[in-house]
């Protein structure tokens, strides 16, 4: 029963993990946009 409990931590870690690198990639490409944007108006 403890390898359930021990592939179940591991797969949340896994998940969060993965939104978490979501999410900054997310942060970095909106950051992206409107930096491009200031950029286009700028001109």
């Amino acid at each position: 029963m403890s390898y359930l409990y021990a592939a179940y931590i591991a797969t949340w870690t896994i998940h969060i993990t993965y939104l978490a690198t979501l999410l900054r990639r997310y942060t970095r490409l909106r950051n992206e946009i409107a930096e491009f944007k200031g950029r286009i108006e700028d001109k």
